[in-house]
């Protein structure tokens, strides 16, 4: 799923702060991967084996995969490669002109991120273990870096829950929900409120300010700056985000790369299912894939196998196709938008460190023009 990117959080290793102070990347010991990974490998094939119990059986799915109409696979998988290509602009804009990355990097970036580094055993930690690596290696500096990935994933979340939350209320007002709708109707609004909200606070140098002084202050176990270093620290912290996300109108194009990529994977799996037989209008497709996103967060699974295939059914059967052709239509979604942007990925991996040149050969010209 290009539209939604990994998270860059306490567990991905970044050790930045707005107090101004950078920690080492923490690596987690070998032997918690593999506990995750068998763990996530039994929960999933528990829940793949309740969904397919679910659709009828394996012989229904099968003939519902029998029935695709495979024309109707073309464009999905267009859509999905121009998801990631626009997530691959995105990167490349908020990298700046510094880092030298063309579309095509960039775009092999976001492949080994957001496709091959979903379903690594230390997911998401070593895709972006590698975008760093790369882009330390293009002359960024360390702290960019950060701004860069931080702000990807920062510009992909809010639109993905802005999106979300319009799609709701439409839904709400035209149609009837999988579940009660009163709590769409709170947390519809309370979500544009807090987008809104921390849009305007983040906006602003006292907030970036006033976060430093307090998470200075927490960090009891570290030697303490005065209450004036930490909202300098603060201060630098909000001027270097500022100049990575640029003026309103640069904002702006970010954001709506970021909406375009979220729209280009709802199409991909739209055209999905038609092939298959399912179709459902364009606003309940975006509703599956929201909440197909959200499972795919569930801890311990890669990609949410297992989860994803038996929300995002649920959510389609609900508008009419049967359960068993809506899990096929799943199910050929995660392998045009999972499985075929892992192997793109790999792919990328590969090519990428095998064109790596020396930093002072990389021209570019600057992304803006």
């Amino acid at each position: 799923m290009a539209g939604v990117s990994s998270s860059v959080g306490p567990d991905s290793g970044d050790g930045f702060d707005p107090t101004g102070e950078e920690e080492p990347p923490a690596r987690a010991s070998r032997w918690r991967v593999w506990l995750r990974v068998v763990l996530g490998v039994a929960l999933g094939a528990g829940a793949v084996s309740l969904v397919f119990q679910a659709a009828g059986g394996i012989a229904d799915v099968q003939d519902a995969l029998a029935r695709t109409h495979p024309l109707w696979l073309v464009p999905a998988v267009f859509f999905e490669g121009l998801a990631y290509v626009l997530s691959g602009v995105r990167l490349r804009r908020l990298a700046g002109p510094q880092a030298g990355l063309s579309v095509s990097s960039a775009t092999g970036i976001e492949l080994v991120v957001n496709g091959l580094g979903l379903l690594t055993p230390a997911s998401p930690a070593e895709g972006l273990a590698f975008a760093t690596s790369e882009l330390s290696r293009r002359g960024l500096p360390r702290r960019r870096i950060v701004f860069t990935l931080g702000f990807t994933n920062w510009f992909s979340f809010r639109i993905f829950y802005l999106a979300g939350a319009l799609n709701l209320l439409f839904m709400v007002a035209t149609r009837d929900l999988p579940v009660d709708s009163t709590w769409p109707l709170v947390a519809a609004p309370l979500v544009l409120v807090l987008l809104a909200v921390t849009a305007a606070l983040a906006n602003r140098p006292g907030t970036a300010e006033r976060l430093a002084v307090v998470v200075g202050a927490l960090r009891f176990w570290k030697p303490r700056p005065t209450r004036q270093a930490r909202r300098a620290a603060g201060a630098r912290f909000h001027a270097d985000a500022m100049a990575v996300v640029g003026p309103p109108r640069r904002r702006v194009r970010i954001a709506l790369l970021s909406l375009a990529s979220m729209l280009c994977d709802v199409a991909a799996l739209w055209f999905i299912l038609i092939a298959v037989d399912a179709r459902v209008d364009p606003d309940v497709a975006l509703l599956a894939v929201g909440a197909g996103a959200v499972a795919a967060a569930v801890p311990l699974l890669p990609a949410g196998i297992g989860i994803v295939e038996a929300v995002m059914p649920a959510v389609l059967h609900w508008y009419g196709p049967s359960f068993s052709a809506a899990l096929a239509g799943v199910l050929l979604y995660r392998v045009v938008g999972t499985l075929l942007p892992a192997g793109a990925g790999a792919a990328s991996l590969v090519a990428l460190r095998a064109h790596r040149q020396p930093v002072s050969n990389v021209q570019s010209a600057d992304p803006e023009a």
